[in-house]
């Protein structure tokens, strides 16, 4: 999982605010001005993306690298899997097989299959 910069966890953490927008407001004589947009209250932009409001520790947590991953529990021989799958009887059954057992025996080995 690829490293998140600084920065953009603390923009989830601390998401932006929405900028407040008013009503618009009486012309110079008094009267309301109807069919006009609303303002924003100050210059600001509208973000495109708003991100989620989290919080900080399980999601952040496993936002981060992991470091140090346990290994090792992949391989558990067996000999009833291991001569199913590569055994003599497994060669001979198929076409690939038999092959293997064909090169095997003209290269010379000792030993054919498991």
């Amino acid at each position: 999982m690829p490293r998140i910069p600084r920065t953009l966890l603390q923009l989830f953490a601390h998401p932006p605010r929405l900028p407040s927008f008013t009503a618009p407001r009486s012309g110079p004589t008094g009267t309301v001005l109807k069919n006009t947009p609303l303002q924003l209250s100050r210059p600001q932009f509208l973000p495109l993306f708003i991100p989620p409001v989290w919080t900080p520790s399980p999601v952040l947590a496993s936002l981060q690298q992991f470091r140090f991953a346990k290994l090792g529990h992949e391989y558990q021989p067996s000999q009833r899997v291991r001569k199913r799958r590569h055994g003599f009887l497994a060669r001979k059954r198929s076409a690939g097989g038999r092959k293997i057992l064909l090169r095997r025996r003209a290269k010379g080995r000792k030993y054919l299959t498991h």
